[in-house]
């Protein structure tokens, strides 16, 4: 039976910040199939514009979107959504536990989209999604 305790814990958030918004919707939209639970999964790139870039005010509120008390993982691609990403993580300090994932978006957002669920806390989540680094595509040489 399950407990009151695992009743109440919220799972991790998710957010993708990519330059390209259709980019990031179809990594979205890919991440929802595999996943097993349901938590939320937020765009944090340049949803209003059409134009290539992210911003720090649109990755905050992805990240406060996607927050459910258990921490926010925050999946970026390049450049400038690294940079707007850490300034988002300093300015939620005390206010949301967010972390920013070192891994590919594409494998890291689907790896930890998989593998969240009501056991796994944020940073295990994270290191889940880290390790797609190494994921090897081909076994032997073709």
């Amino acid at each position: 039976m399950e407990s009151a305790n695992m009743k109440n814990k919220k799972l991790v958030g998710i957010v993708v910040v990519s330059h390209s918004n259709k980019l990031a919707e179809e990594i979205i939209n890919f991440a929802k199939i595999l996943s097993q639970e349901d938590f939320p999964i937020v765009n944090g790139g340049n949803v209003k514009r059409e134009v290539y870039g992210t911003n720090v005010e649109t990755v905050k509120n992805a990240v406060i979107s996607a927050d459910n008390g258990a921490g926010v993982l925050i999946f970026v691609d390049m450049g400038s959504s690294i940079f707007n990403a850490m300034q988002v993580v300093k300015e939620l300090e005390g206010k949301v536990d967010a972390r920013i994932v070192d891994a590919p978006i594409v494998e890291g957002v689907l790896s930890a989209a998989a593998a969240n669920s009501l056991d796994m806390d944020l940073e295990d989540l994270k290191l889940i999604a880290e390790e797609s680094r190494n994921f090897t595509k081909l076994r032997k040489e073709i």
